[in-house]
């Protein structure tokens, strides 16, 4: 559709001042002194969240009836924010200002996480990338120091980008998750869960990152999916290891009458095997369970069991057994009471149980026994294979499956409780469809306590103590040393050994008690009595289980309430292409960027100074100079914020991704742009008076009043159900298409005719609508919007005068019910359609200056309809010599072109220059032949045999749209 652009207007500004009778007192005159030449997205936000702030908008207001309650899912301080993180912001933000201007007091509550593993790798890198030193090299007080600065630096910035982005978060309520109130309440939950014989300490698999020294949770580790043989980079190696390979070994049977093949990925780990394993069922090997094979390495036997887990067609259909680094193998391992042999250790060496090969890189190592294994003929075969391989998100680390103590929370029951919150109701996931997967997760058959132990330096340092004496040990839970000492006395008296365990506490653990701590607990505070629960939760789907399961399990299990009513999950933001932006894929996007625009000079720039950080590695550094170069070839234009938010609202975040193109944010720069210029119309065609409700309204503004009673309908049922995107969707549709493209054009003859009842008309609806619109959209675009509402209250009388639309009231359907007239609406919509069709025909005449419209109706209302609204299609369709005649008495014309609007309308344009006549004919007869071409390939498309089963949905719906164009 066409933009409004000032300088039309302009053209019109002597005919219509005078018609309006402005005379000395030309509204241009204030225009050019008080209103922009044109929209500055970053100078329009200059100064208003400084306004916003001194006034204390984002407090709580404690006179309200109704309170709206939630938590920012905290930052970690690892760095600066993503787009994912704006993504979050942005959808927060929306719903905390749309409560407040809907009177309710809103307590949305700031905070940074410490992000144990993130932070600490974040900064090993940084020191040894800047400094060459190594955290084992610091003293544990001077490691502390740095990641304490690092943060203090880091938290400056997050807490200046969502100012910037506009997040209306109450700063006087910012928490931190190694403060020492959090410290007290990590101590609290763990002590809690400790007497309600939740806790316990055991030998058991973790995954385990040699490259940290520590274990991670299932989230920190990377599924690397391989098609086959991949060599790939790991920390500690100088070479790239190979993966994507299986081999199939050989093990004789004890008393050497027969030969079994047995296919590994592992063979690094064939010291640790404890058994063969087979299918009971499996005809090929039935006559060998419970018989033995000799070792290939080491002179012992082992057995063959059979286990129904074993899947036949894998590799040879025989699995040996390491159950000290597999899971698989750890359960038939506990069920067959089989020894466990650690043979790789903490360093990711080889142990002692290795025999020649211990203290050897588990990698080298494997080359090694491969080299044996084939030297004394045991390995028949090595052939390509796919696979998955752990990583470790932080390090690039494989990730290694040991036995390790550690401890564990018990979680059947409380999974057993988080998941009947589901079911019956009490807790909603929106959309709903993440139902299932919560009880996939949280079904009992699928329960795996929580590891909780993290082999760190920063974090909350687990509050147990190991206590010794005279060869009795115990572990206590306590609040403090002292407690630990008392409790540690009563049990051995005097003179016995105590320390606190090194370990600290996954950071999923204190980040799982934030919808309570954040409020005050464990103790009894006024913010706990009055605003737990949350009524919202607000999140990526991806830590649907790893944190919001676990605020439900936890705050179930330790306040007696759910924490939230309500949880709404987004989708994961991608790159225009539907990649997910990470650092690997280096195509991360910085919400600055999109702000304030950057060349593509200094996007590499950016790259390679977080490459000198030790943020990025050499093939990160090279993967993100690439995909700049790719996405952004002429840099990212600057689009502002309110256009960010704008095109982050405008897709249905509810999906599994959001693709994020920045074309769109320049879309919305523009939108906003378009929505100034008609603000500059609206100044220019109103003066100083006061503007009143007409007695009577024209039907072009009589419609668009009731079409902003829909818009403001539609908007405000799509925020209740957290459809943004419906929201933009119908904003969009009434400003763009029916406020300025039609309205606007409309009334541009009315407001030039010396009809004071028209102009009244024209003007109450111009500014009425205008002046709702932006309220309507200040949740989402505030900063443009507060700043443009101020310069327009300056002069049109219906704004109303105020410091910032935080002290307006929302606009509600009831104020405009009065405006709807759905019979109207229907009408308009088909004279809409009409103007289409004539715009259709003449968007294919290239030379309009001898041109007729001739609208054909078939029906007496149509052509009352059509006739009192003659100016409002010439003036929309910029063609002035228009005729709307009955069908009965029409003679088709021989130079014409002609459109169908329905079986009771039609329009054909009148061509009185011959050659245009023919050109414009040869036009439309090329396109049809395109269509037709484009409509047998469709056909042809859908009436495959695969066609239902390998298209999507979402497709086959545009599909569908496409063929009904056509018929």
């Amino acid at each position: 559709m066409k933009l409004i652009l000032w300088e039309a207007i302009l053209e019109l500004k002597t005919s219509v001042a005078s018609g309006l009778g402005f005379g000395h007192r030309h509204p241009l005159v204030a225009l050019s002194q008080n209103f922009p030449e044109k929209y500055q997205p970053n100078d329009c936000r200059k100064g208003w969240y400084e306004v916003w702030e001194k006034n204390q908008y984002f407090r709580q207001n404690k006179d309200a009836s109704k309170t709206f309650r939630m938590i920012l899912p905290p930052p970690n301080i690892t760095g600066s924010l993503h787009l994912g993180h704006a993504l979050t912001t942005t959808v927060q933000d929306i719903l905390a200002r749309w409560h407040r201007m809907k009177g309710a007091s809103v307590v949305w509550i700031p905070g940074l996480d410490h992000a144990g593993i993130a932070t600490q790798a974040v900064v090993e890198k940084y020191l040894y990338k800047t400094k060459n030193i190594k955290r084992s090299d610091m003293k544990k007080s001077d490691f502390i120091d740095t990641i304490n600065k690092w943060k203090n630096e880091k938290s400056q910035i997050i807490e200046d980008q969502l100012k910037t982005l506009g997040a209306s978060l109450d700063w006087s309520r910012e928490y931190f998750t190694m403060s020492k109130h959090h410290n007290r309440a990590v101590q609290e939950a763990f002590v809690n869960l400790d007497k309600r014989n939740l806790l316990y300490r055991q030998k058991s698999l973790v995954n385990w990152s040699s490259a940290l020294g520590s274990t991670l949770s299932d989230i920190e580790v990377d599924n690397m999916i391989l098609t086959g043989k991949t060599d790939i980079e790991i920390p500690g190696y100088k070479k790239k290891v190979t993966f994507g390979q299986i081999f199939e070994v050989c093990y004789d049977l004890e008393d050497g009458s027969a030969q079994l093949k047995v296919a590994t990925t592992r063979p690094e780990t064939i010291h640790g095997d404890v058994a063969l394993a087979v299918h009971p069922n499996d005809s090929r090997y039935s006559q060998f369970i419970g018989r033995r094979v000799k070792h290939p390495l080491k002179d012992s036997h082992i057995p063959i069991i059979a286990d129904e887990n074993v899947i036949m067609d894998f590799g040879t259909g025989i699995v040996k057994i390491t159950p000290a680094h597999d899971r698989f193998d750890y359960k038939v391992a506990m069920k067959n009471n089989l020894e466990m042999i650690d043979v790789i250790d903490e360093n990711g060496q080889l142990t002692e149980q290795a025999d020649e090969y211990a203290g050897l890189p588990r990698f080298i190592a494997r080359t090694n026994i491969i080299n044996q294994l084939q030297s004394i003929g045991k390995i028949k075969s090595i052939k390509d294979h796919p696979m998955q391989i752990p990583r470790c998100s932080r390090t690039g680390d494989i990730i290694e499956l040991i036995l390790k103590e550690q401890w564990f929370i018990k979680c059947k029951d409380m999974m057993a409780k988080a998941y009947k919150a589901v079911e019956n109701g009490s807790l909603r996931l929106n959309p709903s469809f993440h139902n299932q997967l919560w009880f996939n997760w949280l079904d009992e058959n699928n329960c795996r306590d929580w590891c909780i132990s993290r082999q760190l330096v920063w974090g909350h340092q687990i509050p147990a103590y190991f206590c010794k004496k005279d060869g009795v040990t115990k572990w206590i839970v306590a609040h403090s040393e002292e407690e630990a000492k008392i409790k540690a006395t009563e049990l051995f008296g005097e003179n016995f050994e105590i320390y606190q365990d090194s370990d600290v506490l996954d950071t999923w653990f204190s980040s799982a008690l934030l919808a309570f701590s954040a409020l005050g607990w464990p103790e009894k505070t006024a913010d706990m009595k009055q605003y737990y629960p949350l009524s919202l939760m607000e999140t990526g789907h991806d830590i649907l289980f790893f944190w919001v399961a676990r605020m439900v399990m936890l705050g179930l299990e330790l306040t007696d309430q759910l924490p939230f009513e309500e949880v709404l999950l987004h989708g994961v933001l991608c790159d225009a292409n539907g990649r997910k932006m990470s650092k690997s894929s280096g195509n991360v996007i910085l919400p600055e960027n999109v702000i304030n625009g950057i060349s593509l000079e200094d996007l590499n720039a950016q790259a390679k100074a977080s490459h000198d950080a030790g943020i990025l590695s050499d093939s990160e550094l090279k993967r993100t100079t690439g995909m700049n170069k790719k996405l952004f070839p002429n840099g990212i234009p600057e689009c502002g914020v309110d256009a960010l938010r704008l095109t982050l609202c405008s897709h249905n975040i509810k999906k599994p991704t959001i693709s994020f193109d920045v074309l769109e944010c320049q879309q919305n720069k523009f939108f906003c742009n378009k929505i100034f210029q008609a603000s500059k119309y609206a100044l220019l065609m109103t003066d100083d008076s006061p503007i009143v409700v007409p007695e009577k309204f024209t039907v072009i503004d009589e419609w668009i009043l009731s079409r902003l009673a829909w818009m403001v309908e539609t908007v405000n049922d799509a925020f209740d159900h957290r459809d943004f995107h419906k929201a933009m969707d119908a904003i969009k549709q009434f400003l763009y298409y029916e406020y300025c493209d039609y309205f606007i054009e409309g009334t541009k003859r009315g407001f030039m005719s010396e009809d004071k009842s028209i102009v009244n008309s024209h003007r109450y609806a111009l500014t009425k609508c205008l002046e709702v619109s932006i309220k309507i959209l200040a949740p989402i675009a505030p900063y443009f919007c507060d700043d443009l509402y101020s310069r327009l209250s300056k002069k049109l009388s219906i704004f109303t005068t105020q410091s910032s639309l935080c002290e307006s009231a929302y606009p509600d359907t009831k104020d405009l019910l009065s405006f709807r007239n759905v019979n109207l609406e229907t009408k308009m919509e088909r004279l809409i359609r009409i103007v289409l069709s004539l715009r259709s025909l003449l968007g294919s005449i290239s030379d309009k200056s001898d041109l007729e419209g001739h609208i054909i109706v078939n029906n007496t209302e149509d052509l009352k309809l059509l006739e009192s609204s003659k100016n409002i299609i010439v003036a929309v369709s910029k063609l002035s010599n228009i005729q709307i005649i009955e069908a009965d008495n029409y003679k088709k014309c021989r130079n014409c072109i002609s459109g169908s609007v329905d079986e009771t309308a039609a329009v054909h344009v009148i061509i009185n220059n011959e050659t245009v006549l023919k050109n414009t004919k040869d036009l439309l007869e090329r396109r049809r032949v395109k269509a037709e071409e484009k409509l047998q390939k469709l056909i042809k498309k859908t009436s495959s045999k695969k066609y239902s089963s390998n298209e999507s949905e979402e497709q086959k719906k545009a599909d569908q749209t496409t063929v009904s164009i056509f018929f």
